[in-house]
């Protein structure tokens, strides 16, 4: 059984589900060194267990009960064995024929951020294994059945399709963001992400109800919320020897939930609803306002933090939305409350490759100061407001390197001048407006600001070509003096200007 497998890694080593569940209270969390998808993979498996075991003993207590935890791995169990015939663990059962080992069907199939065969070593930096262990197959089983994309893989005709649960389809060259809490030990990080929904009734993890005999909901009401939130649309067929997992295929599951609409387009209503459901992810209502300042539409998107910007950038992005209050809103569902000084996780996945043929390209872990991600709820607006304004800056800064921009002979260096304003930006950001106290920010923030915006735009511009563009740089310079101390409300001050 996956149970009775040590394939989770803690930072105390190897341990099996049980030991870690026990364990939980004194393990400070999972190995450090872990990708993003291994991390989520691990915890989209524990919380769907400890919601189970949280049944048993009550959602009060300082650890996981062993009759608790017992009582609720028993429970799991016939669901649970790798080697099943009939329901085998995160797979599709079959009878042994129509597939072997070979390179058609290799066994790192099963990750995602695998590329060809020809670009391997480019990308892994050395091949990958021909066949895994135990262990190794049922982390590899969780991170495909939790993080698949689609593609053109097929099993029996049915494709791998965009259902997982743990990821989502960003387009390519976008990061898929999971935004979690993590506790000073892993019991506290798992009952910080289990939400009560999934406590309550009788509901059962998706691989270990694949028909939702259990998990139904009521007359016109849809799946019990811990089925919904473990449903995965793709599924594996595996080939074992003795224990060896030595040959995979992959494609669509033929289980489907029961309140799914007909076609495609039905299916995507489904599992678009079930994403923003999911307390992995942040999802916020996004406006968008016509000229006169209206809003005409309001969609939820999931919030990103995409690769390739500096965290301070990252950072007033996030605050500029006011989504320290958006994740507190949404762990006020969870069986724990996350405390002041409680850290976010960001488990980011950037995806590449095509839409028809994606692929994970990198995937991290991101800790960060709780401060900067979760402001106090009475600092919140001012935090947010003075966060859009030096968003705003950042915009002037970067005006002038634009095809519409006066210098048109460094109008590819916007990039340039936005990271110059972000690393310049970072001390005075973090010292009054992030650790700032009270309800307002200190006004003493501005003219660093406005210093910082000046020296960005110098830098830039330090190396350009030729004494014929200096009465351009010269205009455009005094042109964002100017916009900028009219959006910080330093007209008529004297302030630094290098």
């Amino acid at each position: 059984m996956f149970t009775a497998v040590p394939w989770i890694r803690t930072s105390d080593g190897f341990k099996t589900v049980r030991e870690t569940l026990l364990e939980a209270h004194r393990i400070a969390g999972l190995e450090p060194g872990l990708t993003g998808i291994e991390t989520g993979t691990y915890l989209r498996v524990l919380t769907s267990v400890a919601a189970l075991v949280l049944r048993y003993q009550g959602v009060s207590a300082g650890s996981f009960h062993p009759e608790s935890v017992d009582a609720a791995l028993d429970f799991l169990a016939p669901a649970s064995d790798l080697f099943d015939p009939e329901w085998p663990f995160l797979q599709a059962a079959h009878d042994g024929s129509g597939i072997a080992a070979g390179p058609k069907t290799p066994v790192k199939k099963l990750y995602p951020w695998m590329p060809a065969d020809r670009a391997e070593e480019f990308w892994t930096g050395s091949s990958v294994a021909r066949e895994f262990d135990t262990a190794a197959a049922t982390l590899a089983l969780a991170v495909h059945y939790h993080y698949s994309l689609g593609g053109n893989n097929r099993i029996d005709g049915r494709a791998c399709v965009y259902g997982s649960p743990g990821i989502r389809y960003p387009g390519i060259g976008y990061t898929a963001t999971e935004v979690l809490w993590r506790g000073d030990t892993l019991f506290e990080t798992l009952l910080l992400n289990t939400p009560r929904s999934w406590v309550t009734g009788d509901g059962l993890p998706a691989w270990a109800d694949p028909l939702c005999a259990r998990s139904k909901g009521g007359p016109g009401e849809p799946e019990h919320p811990l089925w919904r939130a473990t449903w995965g649309s793709n599924t594996a067929r595996c080939l074992w020897e003795g224990g060896v997992l030595t040959a995979v295929s992959t494609g669509g599951s033929a289980h489907f939930p029961p309140t799914m609409g007909a076609g495609k387009e039905g299916a995507k209503a489904w599992w678009n609803q079930r994403n923003t459901e999911d307390t992995f992810y942040l999802y916020a209502d996004i406006e968008t306002r016509n000229a006169a300042g209206a809003v005409t539409t309001v969609q939820r998107k999931a919030q990103r933090l995409d690769f390739g910007h500096q965290e301070t950038d990252l950072a007033v992005e996030w605050n500029s939305k006011g989504l320290s209050s958006a994740v507190r809103r949404r762990s006020q569902g969870t069986v724990r409350t996350p405390g002041r000084g409680a850290q976010l996780m960001f488990l980011r996945h950037l995806v590449d490759g095509s839409a028809s043929s994606p692929v994970v390209r990198r995937t991290e872990v991101l800790i960060s100061s709780p401060k900067k991600w979760v402001v106090d709820e009475d600092r919140s607006d001012a935090v947010s407001d003075a966060a859009s304004l030096v968003k705003a800056v950042c915009s002037e800064v970067a005006k002038p390197f634009t095809p519409k921009g006066r210098l048109t002979a460094l109008r590819d260096r916007r990039a340039e001048a936005e990271t110059a304003f972000w690393l310049k930006v970072s001390g005075p950001f973090e010292d009054f407006i992030i650790n700032g106290t009270g309800s307002a920010v200190d006004p003493a923030v501005w003219p660093m600001v406005y210093s910082a915006a000046l020296r960005a735009f110098d830098e830039v511009v330090s190396s350009a070509p030729g004494p014929k563009l200096a009465p351009f740089i010269m205009t455009a310079r005094n042109r964002v003096s100017w916009n900028t101390s009219q959006l910080l409300g330093l007209t008529g001050q004297k302030v630094a200007q290098s």
